[in-house]
């Protein structure tokens, strides 16, 4: 994009219709002619200015901690600089003054905007220690809502520390309130509660390369905890009635409704569907949609808008029809209904997206505009980042967005390069190229944060399409027929639930496992080679396929490198877990999982899975610590790991006396029911390493530490600084 067309895009967003008007036959002559004219930078000027502010909010966060108060003083002064030099009429040979000047203004507002809204959330450095505090807040979101437990994103009002004699540094906006209970009650937006708890920071992940929880609450503005238990939380008012709170407690209501027809799996499916209910959702049901390449369904999304629009469409007509007076009454039912849809379902990244943009694009038929989709697509971005420059970093909203790039590029062509006589095959082809365009742009970042790609996801979407609407339009019927007293329809609706489950749990079990990691390197040149080889193919551009290639080439080079790296490195690791002892012995791409007998197959892929994708792990052997083995170089007996280059030790403190006198590197405490006898093993191996894992109790850890320290020993507290790797 060259600078004479961003000082178009911006004249055209501020509507200055004599520049407009003077520059328009030049800006028609740099306008690039291709045979899709799909994005146009002259009609989707939001679709650019998104782009630009998103880099500014990534410098802005780059340089927020270097960045000194007095610098707001004159960027803000350059802004009102550049707005000034924007709107000043130029003469064609001169126009680079005034791009440099749009630019500039975005760099410096998107900087400026980022500094008040990191500020406004987070206005001092968190505390490092962790504190038990009391203290008001106001429910601001549910997140999760279990049997045991509940999560809540709250607005602080009042924190201090239990003791006066502390300081407590909290001035957070929000806070994220873990609530354990076993009689939990509903919370919605704008419950006042008294709490007490222990405060902390939200952690960095404790394994390597598993899910951020630091990062995923950061888009939502918080980045402390405070736990509670259920007797520490009293409901003490209400602050007010507020649209978030009516969609909430609407959202719990159906959500009841539901579940009081359907049998408990359809349930579950019917509330995330319909509703964006996922609050007591099974892993058996979830992971079946994730494998099966239908997690989109659970997710509520632009998809389930757009079946939200298809069922208004049929009471309503289509929104640019009749005289103009029932064109904006048809506008304004279409936008109560959508924006009622989109805070019921908890106005998620993505369904706000499709929101905002279905709403433009209906004011616009109403209006009787030429609505331009890429502007409509930028100008949903643009909103959602200037009011929340953090949530960008959203998985939801990356996946969202980078899909339908995929399908406003590729889905027309896609579809007229083959035409079917009959109209059921032609949806069906429509709903294969839709799959398939969503899919180019997402899969770097499915296979680079999940690792996997699901290879049944065009079968998957034929069914998903058509059973999700029948279900979101099953459900609403439903739920109007039971206001009139007319049951019968949820027996329907019951079976066209179970059956989607069943196909979906079928179509998971055809996908093999997958444990491989994607590089970030390899991930672009992947994307780069699907968009280069579609475009040559859809758009018949006969060069296309040479860079395609190209980036093939160098993507299949820099996964070569990336394995043979991986495998080159024979290390253990022991996991962060509370369950129990979870370690690997990782050689050559093949892994021994040595574990306590009691720790499920479901704990041990939850704290394992990502640093076995990043090694590329192709075999997995689980071994419990009683037993003994012998591979991979490496000697298993009687509680102690034998390798080339080191000795380890698992105390599970019935031990023989004489092996606990031999050699050891390492020694890993899985259970100590003698302290005494484990302080004498330690006093003969002073250099030996101690490693205590997440699971030990509290105080035995804690005498475990203190003689640590005082005999000046190595140690490893795994509870504290996360997973050990040892090089074996």
């Amino acid at each position: 994009m060259n600078f004479i067309g961003l000082f178009q895009l911006f004249s055209t967003f501020l509507k200055i219709s004599p520049f407009y008007r003077s520059h328009y036959a030049l800006l028609r002559t740099l306008q690039v002619d291709t045979s899709v004219k799909m994005i146009n930078l002259r009609n989707s000027p939001f679709l650019w200015l998104a782009i630009m502010l998103l880099i500014s909010f990534r410098i802005g966060e780059k340089f927020a901690m270097t960045l000194s108060p007095w610098s707001i003083i004159p960027m803000a002064i350059l802004c009102m600089m550049c707005s000034t030099v924007c709107v000043i009429r130029y003469l064609p040979r001169r126009q680079f003054i005034s791009t440099i000047g749009i630019a500039s203004l975005i760099f410096f507002a998107g900087i400026l905007r980022f500094q008040h809204f990191n500020k406004e959330l987070f206005p001092d450095a968190p505390p490092k220690a962790t504190f038990f505090v009391h203290g008001i807040v106001e429910v601001d979101q549910v997140l999760k809502n279990k049997n045991t437990s509940v999560t809540i994103k709250c607005r602080t009002i009042f924190i201090a520390a239990d003791r006066d004699t502390i300081d407590l540094p909290l001035q957070d906006k929000y806070l994220l309130v873990m609530i354990q209970s076993t009689d939990i009650t509903n919370f919605f937006p704008g419950d006042i509660l008294m709490v007490k708890g222990r405060i902390s920071s939200i952690p960095h992940p404790l394994n390597p390369y598993s899910f951020d929880a630091k990062e995923y609450y950061k888009t939502m503005g918080i980045r402390q905890q405070l736990s509670c238990k259920g007797k520490d939380v009293l409901r003490d008012s209400i602050s007010e009635k507020s649209f978030s709170r009516f969609t909430a407690q609407w959202q719990s209501f159906l959500s009841t409704l539901v579940k009081n027809n359907v049998s408990p799996q359809v349930a579950q499916l019917t509330n995330a569907l319909v509703w964006g209910d996922r609050s007591d959702m099974d892993n058996d049901v979830r992971e079946a949609f994730a494998d099966s390449g239908a997690m989109h369904v659970l997710s509520v999304s632009g998809m389930h808008v757009a079946i939200i629009y298809s069922i208004l469409f049929i009471f309503l007509g289509a929104p640019g029809s009749g005289n103009f007076t029932k064109r904006i009454f048809r506008f304004i039912a279409y936008g109560l209904a959508i924006l009622l849809y989109v805070g019921l379902t908890g106005s998620c990244p993505a369904v706000v997206r499709a929101g905002i943009m279905i709403i433009l694009y209906l004011l616009g038929k109403a209006m009787g505009w030429n609505t331009q989709v890429w502007n409509l697509l930028g100008f949903s971005a643009f909103m959602m980042m200037w009011l929340n420059p953090f949530v960008w970093g959203n998985i939801g909203f990356q996946l969202s967005y980078l899909a339908m790039v995929g399908i406003l590029l590729y889905s027309k062509a896609m579809i007229r390069s083959i035409t079917f006589k009959y109209k059921l095959l032609h949806m069906i082809w429509e709903v294969i190229v839709l799959s398939i365009v969503a899919q180019i742009f997402i899969l770097p970042i499915l296979l680079g944060q999940f690792h996997q790609f699901p290879l049944t996801f065009i079968i998957s979407s034929l069914v998903a399409i058509p059973a999700g609407y029948l279900i979101v339009f099953g459900a609403l019927l439903n739920v109007v027929l039971s206001f009139i007293g007319i049951q019968f329809g949820w027996i329907f609706l019951d079976w066209i639930g179970i059956a989607f489950i069943q196909s979906m749990k079928w179509m998971a079990n055809l996908n093999p496992e997958m444990h491989f990691s994607l590089p970030f390197l390899t991930g672009v040149l992947l994307m780069a080679m699907a968009i280069f080889f579609t475009i040559a193919i859809v758009f018949r551009w006969p060069n296309g396929k040479i860079p395609a290639y190209a980036c093939s080439f160098f993507a299949l080079m820099a996964l070569g490198c990336h394995r043979m790296k991986q495998w080159s490195d024979h290390e253990l690791i022991i996991y962060h877990s509370y369950k129990g002892l979870i370690t690997d012995v990782i050689a050559n791409g093949r892994c021994i999982s040595i574990h306590d007998c009691d720790v499920s197959q479901a704990n041990i892929d939850f704290a394992s899975r990502g640093f076995r994708c990043h090694e590329d792990i192709i075999d997995v052997k689980d071994i419990c610590v009683e037993e003994e083995f012998e591979e991979l170089n490496v000697n298993y007996r009687s509680s102690i790991l034998s390798t080339p280059h080191s000795s380890i030790l698992i105390w599970e403190g019935d031990e023989n006396r004489y092996l606990c006198e031999a050699h050891f590197t390492h020694l890993i405490i899985n259970q100590c029911p003698d302290l005494f006898y484990l302080t004498d093993i330690l006093s003969i191996h002073p250099g030996a390493q101690i490693i205590i894992p997440a699971h030990v109790d509290r105080k035995l850890k804690k005498s475990i530490l203190s003689y640590a320290n005082d005999h000046q020993m190595i140690f490893c507290d795994i509870d504290s600084t996360g997973y050990t790797i040892i090089r074996i």
